[in-house]
């Protein structure tokens, strides 16, 4: 894996993201194929709730 550290503006849009998550119940939104950052929302749609769960891996 490459190591990239953030960029300023990254980091900043990190930690304000990270504060409404924690202050105001704000979702994070990551990216799927390379978990990058892709910001915050107030709701999440059914779809990435299902796929969420689904990414999961269950041992029966």
């Amino acid at each position: 894996m490459d190591f990239r550290p953030l960029s300023e503006l990254e980091r900043r849009n990190l930690v304000t993201a990270l504060r409404g998550n924690a202050d105001g119940n704000r979702v994070l939104l990551l990216d799927r194929k390379d978990t990058s950052f892709l910001g915050t929302s107030e709701e999440v749609p059914d779809e990435e709730v299902i796929n969420a769960i689904k990414s999961v891996p269950c041992h029966y």
